[in-house]
């Protein structure tokens, strides 16, 4: 059984919830036990117990930014610096974010969308955890057509089927251009992202690839978007783990897939 968690508290998350529930793609899944929608008081980033038939988890949330811009967002959570990582469903982020795509356009929306890379809690539960994301202020939050958009990519996100290759990502900014287009122009789809920002280590790669669901193919690097020093650290933990590292620009450069 999937899990669709909306706080109560949040009006980005009541706003998905409510227009999920109006979605005509939701109603077998909902109706057959695939799929269920929990709404819950508190903070999501603080989620630490699950009912016990869940498999995987999405939640709706909403998304802060200074600058305010309307976006649509989708990431695994995780902790990089204290190597405390959720486990990440690749499929679930790369379906998740060719719907918002999807949806932004045919609803005429403003929103940017992108892939976030991996930031704050929960990173304890023993199941897939996802976020679904609505930027960036009050006004977006309440914004039906978000609301909409956002719900389509959920539903879409708990299919499966697709033919994908599971990747972990590094360098970059938080909003991952880089990565986004991967995911959106191939078949490997990322799961956690590490930015340039961040401060990483072997170990945390190590467990980046433990907390995958169904492992990791692929070792992706933005390349101009990660230190000299980060570079070494990912090829080094990619030739230990038997993993295959590739520049972001060379699988750009590809045919689409």
């Amino acid at each position: 059984m999937k899990l669709v968690l909306a706080s109560k508290d949040d009006p980005a998350a009541r706003n998905m919830a409510s227009r999920l529930l109006e979605l005509e793609s939701a109603e077998s899944l909902i109706a057959s036990g695939r799929v269920r929608l929990v709404r819950f008081s508190g903070e999501a980033t603080e989620l630490s117990r699950l009912p016990e038939d869940a498999e995987e988890v999405i939640v709706a949330s909403r998304h802060v930014a200074e600058a305010g811009m309307p976006s649509l967002t989708v990431h695994v959570p995780g902790k990089i610096e204290e190597r405390r990582l959720a486990i990440a469903s690749p499929g679930t982020i790369w379906r998740a974010l060719r719907a918002l795509v999807s949806a932004r356009d045919e609803l005429g929306l403003p929103h940017n969308v992108s892939l976030e890379a991996t930031h704050h809690g929960p990173c304890e539960l023993s199941v897939p955890v996802t976020f679904v994301e609505i930027g960036s202020s009050s006004e977006h939050w309440s914004d039906p057509r978000a609301g909409e958009a956002a719900a389509r990519a959920i539903i879409a996100a708990v299919g499966e089927g697709d033919d994908l290759k599971n990747a972990l990502c590094f360098g970059g900014p938080h909003y991952a251009p880089r990565h986004t287009e991967i995911a959106l122009r191939t078949n490997f789809a990322p799961g956690h992202i590490f930015p340039k920002y961040s401060s990483f280590d072997g170990p945390a790669i190590e467990t980046a690839v433990a907390r995958t669901a169904g492992g990791v193919e692929l070792f992706i690097l933005d390349w101009k978007g990660l230190s000299t020093e980060q570079r070494a650290t990912c090829l080094e933990a990619a030739a230990k783990l038997g993993v295959k590292a590739v520049q972001a620009g060379k699988l750009l450069r590809q045919p689409k897939v």
